[in-house]
């Protein structure tokens, strides 16, 4: 008997070994690929940061927080953090609004909402550059598709890529845009996990809709709006392609927000350290206000 139990102990630990080997077998091909392409970089990245270009050509010193000082001097940095702020809380506000919009549409039952939710998820599957070609011809000062409805209404027509007041909401639209259909289905799975019966209820007892969507909606929805904010201001903070393709950064400096900089510095300028500091301080802005959002907005999500 003591036998057949030792027998059968090994035999278990031996299915464990094999399931832990098997599991490390499946992460090992991803988790390399996270370490090449992703950790090794960011952990290059600080370390740049805490160098500098020797001006007698003999490779990279070390300068301890002279970047990171340099950049705290630099007004042209503090106008990029400012207008990234602006932007970034743009778009968050237009991905959510825009979403929950779409989501509370695609709920009713009308012939053909299957096909009408495919066509809204579709803007996540455009890529940046055919999405940016798109809104380039959409908001052409001269003869673009919005100037010409404009002009057909009888009013001015606008710079909306090339003057100041208007490029930096320009983008943060067309950024948002391209993130609506992939936060309608999230809000709309999110929609369709609440009881018809508490709908129902309400109704019965006279509420409106207004006050539905305030009193019921809303809360039960909360999860999925939070996860979706916290996504939408990350990208917000981190959208380049739109930029880089639309304006480069103009006109005068207006849409040159805090990433683009750090290419700028760094593929224009060429003062790698510098653009590298520059990345770690937004990677810590945003961890920070990350963080912020679980720990203030997190309490007001509604778990039930």
């Amino acid at each position: 008997m003591a036998g057949r139990n030792t027998l059968r102990q090994r035999g278990l630990k031996l299915w464990r070994l094999g399931e832990s080997l098997e599991g490390l077998g499946l992460f090992l091909p991803a988790g390399l690929l996270l370490l090449v392409f992703t950790l090794w970089p960011a952990v290059q990245a600080v370390l740049l940061s805490f160098q500098d270009e020797d001006p007698f050509g003999r490779g990279r010193v070390f300068a301890g927080l002279a970047n990171y000082a340099e950049l705290l001097k630099d007004p042209h940095f503090r106008q990029s953090v400012l207008l990234t702020l602006r932007f970034a809380l743009v778009v968050a506000f237009l991905e959510v609004a825009l979403g929950l919009a779409a989501a509370l549409l695609l709920q009713y039952p009308v012939p053909g909402i299957a096909l009408f939710r495919t066509v809204f998820f579709m803007t996540t599957a455009v890529s940046t550059a055919v999405a940016a070609i798109a809104w380039g011809w959409f908001l052409h000062p001269v003869g673009g598709l919005l100037n010409r409805l404009l002009e057909g209404m009888g009013l001015p027509p606008q710079g909306w890529l090339t003057t100041p007041q208007w490029a930096l909401y320009s983008l943060a639209v067309a950024t948002a845009w391209q993130a609506i259909g992939f936060n309608a289905i999230l809000l709309t799975a999110g929609l369709q996990d609440i009881p018809d019966e508490l709908y129902e209820a309400a109704r019965i007892d006279g509420a409106t809709g207004p006050v539905i969507l305030w009193r019921i909606t809303l809360p039960l929805l909360s999860p999925v709006l939070f996860f979706v904010g916290v996504l939408a201001l990350v990208r917000g903070f981190t959208a380049f392609g739109q930029i880089h393709l639309l304006t480069r950064g103009g006109p005068s400096e207006s849409t040159t927000v805090w990433i683009y900089r750090v290419y700028q510095e760094a593929f224009f300028n060429f003062r790698f350290t510098y653009a590298a500091a520059e990345a770690v301080l937004l990677f810590l802005l945003l961890v920070l206000l990350t963080g912020v959002q679980f720990r203030i907005l997190g309490r007001r999500v509604f778990y039930g």
